[in-house]
């Protein structure tokens, strides 16, 4: 047990230092889009990275986490003091995160429902991050870093940065460590790397200077909706979650490079309509994805059981056309339902002929078919009365 506990908690302490190190990378990477304030970038891959590993390794991580973000704060501005706070705030709003989505929204699996999808897209993409801005934000006033009448404008760049990490990066990573196996056809490779391509052409065409304002290029930037909605129908949420990545880091990069004339602020205003835009696209693919996915798991389950049970009827016509007897069959208001070829060559009538009639009316004398009404009227109430006690045998023995 002593070892046992030693082995996992080594690997706690290995999974965590790992996690520090690309959440420190990334966060650093993320900062060379901080315009409003050095601490705080409207693009914030972290937040996604944290969420995805905290639900897949488990919250035991979180030290990984607080110390990542230590050391990108420790290494930009400000104190220890502001530093150690928005730690706490990043941490505790991956931790949040995580938990919500396992109480509620079902862990790891979430893309496999509709339902899911949108509960991670409330609870993580956006309650969890309020939690990281409004510490961090404040840490940064409270220290000097920030000035007080900046902190609606620093806390919007802060969330939206949280909230575009969670809904673009974390699916990415959760999705492929679900579902690491890539089964394409030759066709398949084929279209996905035709829309791979349109999705970077559109990407760079649309997105390549600070030009958000101008109608032409806005407009142009809806040319990204129904490429990421093809990917929805064709591939699934995982494809889907992928497109809308590379489609993200493009963004990314093209804005980076830009090199047009244009004040801080007037950059971090563009820079939030871009991650807006990517974020409601994100909304809007991967529950369409997920939907249509779980529509084709239920259209295969359908077609499954109506094939087990196109077989089982098969295996019974069988054997009854092959008995020995007479097999007849009838339903609980004595209609014959079957009539095997041993009750042909008996009783003279075909098949064709006899189903669907009474029984009655058939073989049975006219004098009699009055008792036999009877016995099909109390054999229908004796069953229906077994079945009955049955079910409330069986609710009683639940209860104890």
């Amino acid at each position: 047990m002593t070892m046992a506990l030693i082995r996992r908690d080594g690997r706690t302490a290995v999974f965590s230092l790992g996690l520090g190190l690309v959440y420190f990378i990334a966060g650093k990477l993320g900062l060379q889009l901080a315009l409003l304030n050095s601490s705080a970038s409207a693009i914030w891959p972290p937040t996604g990275i944290a969420l995805a590993a905290l639900m897949i390794l488990g919250l035991r991580v979180w030290p990984g986490v607080f110390l990542g973000a230590f050391l990108v704060n420790i290494t930009t501005q400000g104190s220890i003091g502001t530093a150690l706070g928005i730690a706490a705030g990043n941490t505790l709003e991956g931790v949040l995160g995580a938990w919500l989505v396992g109480r509620f929204a079902g862990g790891c699996r979430t893309f496999d429902r509709p339902r899911d999808v949108l509960k991670f897209m409330v609870l993580a993409g956006m309650v969890a991050p309020a939690v990281s801005a409004t510490i961090g934000v404040t840490s940064l006033s409270l220290g000097g870093f920030s000035a007080w009448e900046n902190f609606r404008a620093v806390w919007l760049t802060w969330w939206m940065g949280d909230v575009g990490g969670a809904l673009i990066v974390a699916p990415v990573i959760l999705l492929w460590v679900e579902n690491p196996r890539i089964r394409w056809s030759r066709a398949q490779i084929a279209e996905g790397a035709l829309l791979l391509s349109l999705i970077v052409l559109v990407g760079k065409a649309t997105f390549s200077e600070w030009t958000t304002l101008e109608s032409e290029r806005f407009i142009l930037k809806f040319m990204c909706l129904p490429l990421l909605v093809w990917t929805a129908f064709r591939w699934g949420p995982r494809d889907t979650a992928t497109a809308l990545f590379i489609l993200s880091i493009v963004t990314a990069i093209s804005l980076a490079t830009g090199q047009r004339p244009l004040s801080q602020e007037v950059k971090n205003e563009m820079l939030l309509m871009v991650q807006g835009f990517l974020e409601v696209i994100a909304m809007t693919t991967l529950p369409l994805a997920s939907a249509i996915l779980d529509r084709k798991r239920t259209e295969e389950a359908r077609s499954r059981t109506e094939e087990i049970l196109a077989g089982t009827i098969e295996r019974h016509r069988r054997i009854l056309d092959g008995a020995l007897d007479a097999v007849v069959t009838m339903d609980a208001r004595g209609k014959i339902t079957g009539w095997n070829p041993q009750a042909e060559r008996i009783f003279g009538w075909t098949s064709e002929e006899v189903v669907g009639r009474s029984l009655a009316e058939i073989l049975i004398p006219e004098k009699f078919r009055e008792s036999h009404r009877r016995g099909l009227d109390r054999c229908g109430a004796t069953g229906e009365a077994a079945f009955l006690n049955k079910l409330r045998e069986a609710a009683s023995l639940h209860r104890d």
